[in-house]
């Protein structure tokens, strides 16, 4: 069933125009091969992963991190214990250089502990790093950051902003699922994560169907990237991937932006503020209130405002940056009064 997914939209290197100019507004991710096989690390790490290593420890500045760190039992998958008691590994707070030692150290084991340290600043922990391995994709506002591990698999989440993956060292695989499928992968608490962001309950390579039957259609809807040392992978923001790192050393830079100007405030705030005003409602009123945000937020028919002049229009006129904080101030406003 996994293994017969269908692939992301690929293209080569030459293509990047077409990427920038129709197919990143297209809201579907895209595999671009080879993108960033020129950078000094990737050079590198196929070497060895031992010389990648002692070529990143040279360029850490030693500022503490979080590492992740999970018994070899656990098989490299990282999650929750039973019945949500916990989880199954160590937040432990070191530096790059730390964790690193840590992989180099199991390099020759069959089954090692997984080790894991993601969303490292390039630009406050590796700087130089940036000098000979930089992706010239993602708007001005990303900020580089590099994970390294040995095999892990990081269960289904999503990102609040669109995201571009160069893979650096070792193999990776990112099975991917469309926003809507959030109905069908069975998410675990919001509140209560394994870092950040919430997961799928289901374990991709061995569903449990009988406990979470309605995975088979997020499935029918899936693709999946492989990525080889030197490409990159562009995911929209809000699309669910699990990512399988596959060797005893793996790298990635990733960049996260947001190509809307304005998003300054992410629109996760407005579904937990839905959840406490909204979601406890009764039926017919959940109803009503969909209508209205069918009709003002998701224009599902016509412009809710095309009626009237648009020197009238206020709230529902076009979002400028005036508009943008008159109604954050409103909302702020509305939210602190007792």
């Amino acid at each position: 069933m996994y293994t017969s997914l269908p692939p992301v939209t690929e293209i080569d290197k030459h293509s990047v125009d077409v990427f920038k100019s129709e197919l990143i507004h297209s809201f579907q991710p895209v595999l671009i091969k080879s993108y960033v096989e020129h950078w000094e690390s990737v050079g590198i790490a196929q070497q060895s992963s031992k010389q990648f290593a002692e070529y990143l420890m040279k360029l850490d500045l030693k500022k503490t991190t979080t590492t992740y760190y999970a018994a070899a039992e656990n098989r490299g998958r990282m999650f929750y214990k039973e019945n949500l008691a916990g989880f199954n590994f160590d937040r432990i707070s070191e530096t790059l250089t730390d964790s690193l030692e840590r992989i180099v150290k199991h390099l020759e084991d069959d089954n090692p502990p997984c080790v894991y340290t993601g969303a490292v600043e390039i630009d406050s922990h590796v700087p130089e790093f940036a000098e000979n391995n930089h992706c010239e994709l993602p708007g001005k506002t990303a900020k580089a950051r590099i994970w390294v591990g040995n095999a892990a698999s990081v269960s289904t989440h999503y990102d609040m902003l669109d995201n571009i993956v160069c893979a650096v060292a070792g193999q990776r695989t990112f099975t991917l699922f469309p926003p809507e499928q959030i109905k069908n992968l069975y998410v675990g608490p919001i509140d209560y994560t394994l870092s950040g962001q919430p997961v799928s309950m289901v374990d991709l390579h061995n569903p449990d169907l009988e406990t979470y039957p309605k995975f088979s259609k997020a499935l029918a809807q899936a693709q999946v990237a492989h990525l080889e040392p030197g490409d990159a992978l562009y995911i929209p923001k809000l699309w669910w991937h699990q990512v399988e790192s596959k060797d005893k050393l793996n790298a990635i830079v990733n960049y996260w932006w947001d190509r809307s100007a304005l998003a300054t405030d992410n629109a996760f705030t407005t579904l937990l503020h839905g959840l406490m005003t909204i979601s406890h409602l009764p039926k017919a009123e959940r109803e009503a209130w969909r209508a209205f945000f069918d009709h003002y937020i998701f224009h599902l028919e016509d412009d809710p405002a095309e009626h009237i002049p648009h020197d009238k229009r206020g709230a529902l006129g076009e979002m400028t940056p005036m508009l943008y904080n008159k109604l954050k101030n409103i909302v702020l406003s509305l939210m602190t009064r007792k």
